[in-house]
């Protein structure tokens, strides 16, 4: 009796767990389906924007590579004119590491294309992608989820499902409170992928810098394997692709590390652009972040990338004689 009594007490426990788990499962199912967005962020949608122009545009195209430095800081519209190639600017968010965004482009790189790489220092020091930050992405791009090795999917569904019901939560709350859906910064991007609206807005408060962050360089292992393989992966589709540096304030400078970072760089065979002390500016020319250059500071960065690209390759550059006929 007592052995039965126990198995009865289990099956019931068990069957409360599994109506429990099923009640969750399809509270998130319903947030995800008819819920706002995981992350109702003006900013991140624009990977719906930045994708459809990495695909219309074809090859020969410049593609612009890695996080918000270059979403805020490039005029790719310069770029393009200076390369004579139309460009693509897909530059997001540091979070999402340099795995999944150089799945992106390769995913679409062709023959004649060149993949410029610029990553911030964290990306560095953790190559893969926040999994909340790429379960942001893959809701507003499905397909985006084909890019994401199998073993990592129920991570990422399982951050989808979680920042579904945050967002409802907050809308909800808002709604109740306030009487209205919650309200978000607006953002402007031009079609081909850069941000705008921040440029001739007031400089705002920037965090001082994190201590032993900036000043000490530290290189995930898994880097150096994701780099040559995405080298070798865009030479062998006939294209193109070269490490350059982010832009970066006065503050968040240290020589020692970026120097050690582009002799890491070099050391290891990639092909290297510039030197990171060409994109170190004042910090009166950044807007809300020490990568986030505003206006003046965008056309700085953009015109020295330009130098160190036509320096490198010359057969790029629409200002060399003949390179426009032999493109």
């Amino acid at each position: 009796m007592p052995s039965s009594t126990s198995a009865s007490s289990a099956l019931r426990f068990a069957l409360r767990a599994a109506l429990l788990g099923g009640l969750v499962a399809g509270t998130m199912l319903a947030a995800v389906r008819w819920g706002p967005p995981a992350a109702p962020s003006p900013y991140m949608v624009s990977t719906v924007l930045k994708n459809e122009r990495l695909r219309a545009i074809g090859s020969p195209k410049v593609v612009l590579l890695g996080g918000s430095n270059l979403s805020y800081g490039a005029d790719s519209e310069r770029i393009g004119q200076a390369l004579c190639a139309p460009v693509a600017n897909m530059g997001l968010t540091s979070q999402l590491g340099f795995r999944f965004v150089a799945e992106e482009a390769l995913a679409v790189t062709g023959k004649g294309d060149l993949l410029v790489v610029a990553l911030e220092h964290g990306t560095f020091r953790q190559p893969d992608p926040e999994p909340d930050v790429l379960a942001t992405v893959v809701d507003y791009r499905p397909e985006a989820i084909e890019l994401v090795p199998w073993r990592q999917r129920p991570r990422l569904w399982g951050s989808l499902g979680v920042l579904h019901l945050q967002s409802l939560h907050e809308y909800c709350w808002h709604w109740i409170t306030k009487g209205t859906a919650p309200g978000y910064e607006e953002r402007i991007f031009l079609p081909n992928g850069d941000l705008v609206n921040h440029l001739d807005a007031p400089v705002r408060h920037v965090a001082p810098p994190t201590a032993g962050f900036f000043d000490t360089l530290v290189i995930d292992p898994r880097f150096w394997t994701l780099a040559e393989d995405f080298v070798t992966r865009a030479q062998s589709r006939g294209a193109e692709a070269v490490f350059s540096f982010p832009c970066m304030a006065q503050r968040i400078h240290h020589d020692p590390v970026q120097r050690a970072l582009k002799d890491s760089l070099v050391a290891h065979g990639l092909p290297v652009i510039g030197d990171p002390t060409h994109y170190v500016l004042a910090d009166s020319l950044f807007y809300d972040s020490w990568y986030h250059p505003r206006r003046h500071g965008r056309a700085e960065r953009t015109e020295r990338l330009i130098t160190d690209l036509c320096a490198a390759m010359p057969h790029r550059c629409c200002t060399n004689e003949g390179s426009v006929e032999e493109r």
